[in-house]
């Protein structure tokens, strides 16, 4: 018998940030430019699963959000 792992539920803070983030987001499709395959990506950001190819993150329909500063 598999027991199923328990996934603690996010607090409603945490669930409204999510949504809110998810909302801005937009699934966007085009042509590899490589092999030609149709991928879908975030954002104008793409990334083939069937050659590799990955167009640069400044082509994207929006600014990728900050990071956290490095230590």
């Amino acid at each position: 018998m598999t027991r199923k792992r328990a996934h603690p539920s996010p607090s409603p803070e945490t669930a409204a940030a999510a949504a809110a983030f998810l909302d801005t987001q937009e699934i966007t499709t085009t042509g590899c430019r490589t092999c030609g395959t149709e991928v879908a990506g975030i954002n104008g950001r793409y990334a083939c699963g069937s050659c590799g190819w990955v167009n640069s993150w400044q082509e994207g329909h929006t600014e990728l959000p900050a990071g956290e500063p490095d230590a």
